[in-house]
């Protein structure tokens, strides 16, 4: 799951089909009401609360915002009377990532040895890395320190698709094709 604060009130929510698959959802809930869509709910509200420091909510709105074939987007907008205005010394910090590591999907093993390749260039020191498959596409999980953060996104995106799975989905489901040095290992077989 992604967040992205839009506006003071709202929170946009990207969830992948397969991220709700493993929570339980099968195509027939996506129609209907149902106790998982509660569940959803609330660790939206819960992650929303832990990630932006709000208050306990009162009343929200969650709508859909799209429904493509690869992703399900949520606008969670929150009564005005629940928003906080932030002090000058919140907007000067950014919010702390999530995770220390960016997840790069493509459906062709050759973008990601493509990737690969331009990221040894920028960095040469061991980067750690694992390379997963799942549901036929191929994960490469990378560490962001050390790297200039919208340099490896634009990387990331040229060759593949920065995806919100998380990494326990993938040690959990996936199947691990390189675990630790799969920057390096790829580099040096190809």
């Amino acid at each position: 799951m992604k967040l992205e604060r839009i506006s003071q009130n709202q929170i946009k929510y990207s969830i992948s089909f397969e991220e709700l698959s493993y929570k339980g959802f099968i195509q027939d809930d996506l129609l209907k009401e149902s106790f998982i869509w509660d569940a959803l709910f609330d660790e939206m509200l819960d992650e929303a609360s832990r990630m932006y420091e709000l208050e306990d909510c009162g009343a929200v709105s969650i709508e859909i915002f799209s429904l493509t074939s690869k992703e399900l987007v949520l606008i969670l907008t929150l009564d005005e009377e629940d928003v906080i205005e932030p002090s000058s010394e919140d907007v000067k910090k950014p919010v702390k990532a999530e995770s220390e590591n960016i997840i790069v999907m493509a459906a062709d093993i050759d973008h990601i040895i493509m990737l690969v390749k331009y990221l040894i260039q920028i960095k040469h020191e061991n980067i750690l890395s694992s390379l997963y498959v799942l549901n036929s596409n191929y994960y490469l999980t990378i560490e962001k320190n050390g790297f200039n953060q919208n340099a490896l996104y634009g990387l990331c995106e040229e060759y593949g698709t920065i995806d919100p799975i998380s990494l326990e989905l993938l040690e959990d489901y996936g199947k691990p094709l390189i675990e630790k040095n799969a920057l390096q290992t790829l580099h040096h077989y190809f």
